[in-house]
């Protein structure tokens, strides 16, 4: 057994890949349900999602069962917030209002979280998981 020495500088290994599931269909539908329950408009769901109308249209009507690595990781994003905000706030009214409220905290300069989370940039829902796992704990 090698030791393991917490003061080295050396990266370690890569982590290991997540294996992607062959359908994906289920989780882009779940995604599009919490984004409608956020009362967002289709241009900030495809802006969430890096999508352009013409596709959220077609998921609408059938979701995908294969999509590119950024959008499985936007759909991952939006999955792991709701679930925190399912496991911070005790009521489904105020899990799904939190997004639009003024939030003071670092990461929204007192805008509503969803402003950011709609940029269409990865990093921002990326920036607002990484806030919530925090204030959750984890």
């Amino acid at each position: 057994m090698r030791a393991i020495d917490n003061n080295s500088t050396r990266p370690g290994p890569p982590a290991a890949a997540m294996p992607v599931p062959e359908d994906v269909s289920g989780a882009i539908a779940t995604a599009l349900n919490i984004l409608q329950q956020w009362e967002l408009s289709r241009e900030q769901q495809c802006a969430m999602l890096g999508i352009a109308e013409r596709s959220w249209y077609q998921w609408k009507r059938d979701a995908p069962a294969r999509v590119a690595g950024d959008t499985l990781e936007r759909v991952s994003y939006i999955l792991g917030i709701w679930k925190a905000l399912r496991q911070l706030f005790p009521s489904r009214e105020e899990y799904k209002r939190w997004p639009r409220l003024e939030n003071t905290a670092p990461p929204f300069g007192g805008r509503p979280p969803i402003e950011r989370m709609a940029s269409g940039q990865v990093g921002d829902l990326y920036a607002v998981r990484t806030w919530l796992d925090g204030w959750r704990g984890w």
